[in-house]
């Protein structure tokens, strides 16, 4: 196939484009600046193209030809009116040029921010009830994408990750934005005291785990489809903590923060993945070796 991977020199895109490619495909690796890690480009299978959000002509460039899309490029704004321009907007144009070029297969990436509010157990089948302006624009771009599939009959498929993380797929790659590995391992190494919250984890998975899913959905049937991308297991930060203090030889002090959250996590709900996929992510192996690599850098 030939695919285009929108945001794919960022975190997450540069997992599943360099993925997508040592499985053969073809792929059109876009992002604003395209050239922002060369190494990507390097990657054989991979080229590299421009497009942006900001812009609707980039794709009119880029897409003709092309059999699938993989949109995982986010567009921010900080008001909400602000988001829905930059970002379910922009998606919506998106899709609709995908479209007019021929493109067949659509997978999108929301986020679990489009559940919103809680339960103990979340399945794909609940109705989403966002809670913050980035799950709204998140579970809107998901309801377009659906409206697209029946409309104009395209395999449209949703990937709802919690948090991913991991070490750059390729020289001078990305990381995940957020810093509280790297935190908690600075501090391990300086010997002082690790600072989190009582309770607070999630079903971590790794991007290359992560990655995998993509690839499975490219030729995946039926359509529309939705699936939670996390690993089976709740980890704690304690427990990040933990093994950071173990693998360092170190007992930095952990001091956790009563903020009032549950004994029983709420999780997601991921037998999907493997009903249809044949895949079940167990982290904790992949979560050492990260805070391996985290407090390694932090010397």
């Amino acid at each position: 196939m030939k695919i285009l991977v929108t945001g794919a020199t960022g975190f997450i895109g540069s997992n599943v484009a360099v993925r997508l490619a040592r499985a053969g495909h073809q792929v059109i690796a876009t992002g604003r600046d395209p050239h922002k890690v060369p190494a990507l480009g390097a990657v054989p299978g991979i080229t590299l193209a421009r497009g942006d959000l900001r812009d609707p002509a980039s794709w009119e460039v880029a897409l003709p030809g092309c059999d699938a899309l993989v949109h995982i490029a986010l567009g921010w704004g900080d008001e909400p009116v602000d988001m829905l321009h930059a970002d379910t907007e922009a998606s919506v144009r998106l899709f609709d040029s995908a479209r007019r070029a021929g493109v067949k297969t659509i997978i999108y990436t929301s986020s679990t921010a489009a559940c919103g509010e809680m339960a103990p157990l979340n399945r794909e089948d609940m109705v989403p009830r966002p809670t913050d302006f980035y799950g709204a624009t998140k579970a809107a771009t998901e309801a377009y994408l659906r409206a697209f599939g029946h409309k104009y009959g395209l395999s449209v498929h949703l990937i709802r990750p919690g948090y991913i993380f991991g070490e750059p797929v390729v020289t001078g790659g990305r990381v995940q934005a957020d810093t509280r590995f790297r935190t908690i391992c600075q501090a391990v190494r300086a010997g002082q005291p690790v600072k989190l919250v009582q309770h607070d984890g999630t079903q971590f998975l790794h991007a290359q785990d992560l990655a995998e899913v993509y690839l499975r959905l490219l030729d995946h049937q039926p359509s529309p489809t939705v699936h939670y991308a996390l690993a089976r297991e709740w980890t704690g930060w304690d427990e990040i903590a933990g093994m950071a203090n173990e693998i360092a030889g170190r007992s930095s002090p952990i001091h956790l923060e009563d903020r009032r959250y549950g004994v029983q996590p709420l999780l997601f709900d991921v037998s999907a993945l493997e009903r249809d996929f044949g895949l079940s992510f167990a982290n904790r192996d992949r979560l050492r070796e990260h805070v391996r690599w985290e407090l390694a850098r932090a010397d």
